[in-house]
């Protein structure tokens, strides 16, 4: 009796809810907007297109900056911020300005951000750059991360008060258009720095080249960046090029295909790799050029060559080809280089390898920047490991030599500074650059073992002495440095 009352129920209702919709004889159908309805849509709709188009800040900087493409350097241009107008807003200094962006300690916080150019919906983090402020950017104006979505990037330099605005090497088109927001907040005031990149193709070479010069260069195998010199025909090339100096050559690379590069990877050269293709530093790198006083010592009438370190080995041979612009002319370099072997001048000390206990004591003044001071730890070294300098280089090298700080591990050494070496706080133990007060490494080359070191300029302070010991092992043999730094005043 129960069921039955239910389903009566049930179809009453029914059929008062058909009678209820008057003259709606389609019930079934799909709703028919009224003019209303489609109003108050619009009016949403409307809403939400003018706060993805406005931007939320109280005040907007804009600049427009042109970036040459490069498929192989994170070049760009810089963006001198308008930092007066900033701290107006703030109601801060500028010098506290640039104290709050960088962090310091009891400056105005000063918050990083940035907004999606898509959304224009704010993104809370300050960075996910080298820099305290800055941004990885899309093709739209998103935020992203290094990687393939990645077009250019912006990086604020605290000391110079300039957003540094580069690109993801080979991502950007001729014409692209990528504008982006970085942002800044101060208690309830923000600001917006709008910045538009345009990306041009870089020029084409119209110039001939007038003469080749074939170059040839013996090299070891090498652990470190450093280069050798190699003799050009000076008065030659400036006789070939119409000119009486060699300033404001520019400089280029021939791939092994005959195509050219312009855009240096290594300032005034670039990288090749083995084939003799020019490439950016990498895994395919294996030699580099240079020229000049800001790349080189070695004078005019020398190019520098340098190798990616612990990847050519003796036998090789590497061809590649390097020129000097000038007056549409091109005088070219066919250089050759062969690897051979090292040839040590050292005998490893006898006996078995030990373990030798040395105290080291670095004393230096107090800097702003990052300039060491080193002792020679070359001959301890030897007689613990029982190897030559040229082998102990090596093993640094390989990483067969191990550095551990304070205590042996059984994990291997997390560096923190130079390699092998450590960033150090003020109790002597391992730390991030940002929390360092020094660092000690290992310096190393053919035939030099040095100990070196330097102050953290914003965290150490003069007459400050840090104590640490850095235990180094290799061949079955041990040092244990213990190491006193001394900074003193300037």
């Amino acid at each position: 009796m129960k069921k039955i009352y239910f389903y009566t129920a049930c179809l009453a209702f029914l059929i008062i809810g058909i009678a209820s919709c008057g003259d709606n004889t389609d019930f079934w159908g799909k709703h028919e907007l009224t003019q209303d309805e489609i109003d108050e849509i619009a009016r949403q709709d409307s809403i939400r297109e003018a706060q993805k188009n406005s931007i939320n800040a109280d005040l907007k900087l804009e600049y427009s900056i042109d970036i040459t493409i490069s498929k192989t350097v994170y070049d760009g241009a810089p963006v001198t911020v308008d930092l007066d107008k900033i701290a107006g807003l703030f109601g801060i200094t500028k010098q506290q300005l640039l104290d709050g962006i960088a962090g310091v300690s009891g400056a105005p916080e000063v918050k990083g951000f940035a907004i999606n150019g898509t959304t224009h919906a704010d993104i809370g983090s300050a960075t996910n750059t080298n820099a305290p402020w800055g941004h990885w950017w899309n093709k739209d104006g998103d935020v992203t991360v290094w990687g393939a979505d990645a077009m250019v990037f912006a990086e604020f330099d605290t000391d110079a008060g300039i957003f540094n605005v580069g690109q993801y090497p080979g991502h950007l088109a001729d014409g692209q258009i990528v504008k982006f927001i970085e942002c800044l907040k101060y208690n309830e005031k923000r600001v917006a720095v709008i910045v538009t990149v345009n990306a041009k193709a870089p020029g084409q070479i119209t110039a001939s080249v007038v003469n080749t010069q074939k170059l040839n260069i013996t090299m070891t195998p090498s652990s470190s960046y450093d280069q050798d010199s190699l003799k050009f025909n000076l008065a030659q090339t400036l006789s070939d090029l119409g000119i009486s100096s060699m300033e404001g050559i520019k400089f280029v690379g021939i791939n092994a295909d005959g195509s050219y590069t312009e855009e240096t990877t290594t300032g005034s050269g670039f990288w090749f790799d083995v084939n003799g293709f020019v490439v950016p530093w990498g895994d395919n790198s294996v030699v580099y050029t240079t020229y000049g006083p800001d790349d080189n010592d070695f004078g005019e009438e020398y190019i520098g060559i340098g190798q990616m370190p612990d990847v050519l080995q003796a036998g090789q041979t590497v061809v590649f080809k390097y020129g000097f612009l000038a007056n549409n002319k091109i005088e070219m370099f066919e250089i050759t280089v062969k690897v051979v072997a090292y040839e040590d001048p050292e005998t490893p000390p006898e006996v078995d390898p030990e373990t030798i206990d040395k105290d080291i004591e670095l004393t230096k003044p107090w800097s702003d920047d990052y300039a060491s001071v080193s002792v020679d730890v070359k001959d301890v070294l030897r007689n613990a490991f029982k190897m030559t300098t040229y082998q102990i280089h090596k093993a640094i090298g390989s990483g067969d030599l191990k550095v551990y700080l304070n205590e042996i591990t059984n994990d291997d050494p997390s560096y923190t500074a130079d390699v092998p070496g450590y960033w150090m706080d003020a109790g002597g133990n391992a730390c991030g650059w940002a929390d360092g007060v020094i660092w000690c490494s290992i310096g190393h080359d053919n035939t030099d073992l040095f100990l070196y070191g330097g102050n953290h300029p914003d965290n150490a302070t003069p007459d400050e002495v840090v104590k640490t010991k850095m235990i180094v092992v290799c061949n079955g043999g041990q040092v244990n440095f213990n190491i006193t730094f001394n900074i003193t005043t300037e």
